[in-house]
C-alpha cells in the first residue's frame, strides 16, 4: 500500500505520489483531464491498491502534493453508518502495519470520520 519509509504511493503504473510530488508531474498522468492544482481532484472511478478498491482524491498546495485520501469501497456501507467504514480503514493500516495519527519523516497517516460531512478516509499528509 504505502512504503513506510519514503512515503511512496504507488495508484497506478503513472501516478505514484511521494513527498515534494508536483501538479506538473501529474499533469503528465494519464489521470490528468485538465483539473486545475487549486481545487481537490477526484479520479474517476475506481483505483485498485493491494486488490482493494479505493476512492481516491488528493490535494495539492502551492504546488506540491500535500493530501491523498483513500476511500475503500470493498464493502456497501447503508446511509447513516459510515462510522463503520472507519473501522475498515483502521484495519487496512493495521494490517499494513500503520497506526493512525503516526509521523514520519515524510508526513503523517490518519484514519479519520468525519461526522459532519459522514465521510471516512485514509489521508496520507505530505510534509510541505
Amino acid at each position: 500500500m504505502l512504503n513506510l519509509n519514503n512515503g511512496e504511493l504507488r495508484i497506478a503504473d503513472d501516478l505514484v505520489f511521494y513527498p515534494g510530488y508536483t501538479f506538473d508531474e501529474f499533469k503528465q498522468t494519464s489521470f490528468y483531464k485538465g483539473q486545475d492544482g487549486i481545487r481537490l481532484i477526484n479520479l474517476d472511478g475506481f483505483q485498485e491498491i493491494d486488490e482493494k478498491k479505493y476512492v481516491v482524491n488528493f490535494f495539492f498546495r502551492d504546488g506540491k502534493i500535500y493530501v491523498v485520501s483513500l476511500i475503500n469501497c470493498d464493502v456497501d456501507i447503508p446511509e447513516g453508518e459510515e462510522g463503520k467504514r472507519k473501522e475498515i480503514h483502521d484495519l487496512i493500516l493495521k494490517q499494513n502495519g500503520i497506526e493512525s495519527g503516526t509521523s514520519y519523516k515524510w508526513g503523517e497517516v490518519v484514519s479519520e470520520f468525519d461526522k459532519r460531512s459522514n465521510i471516512s478516509s485514509i489521508d496520507i499528509y505530505y510534509a510541505q
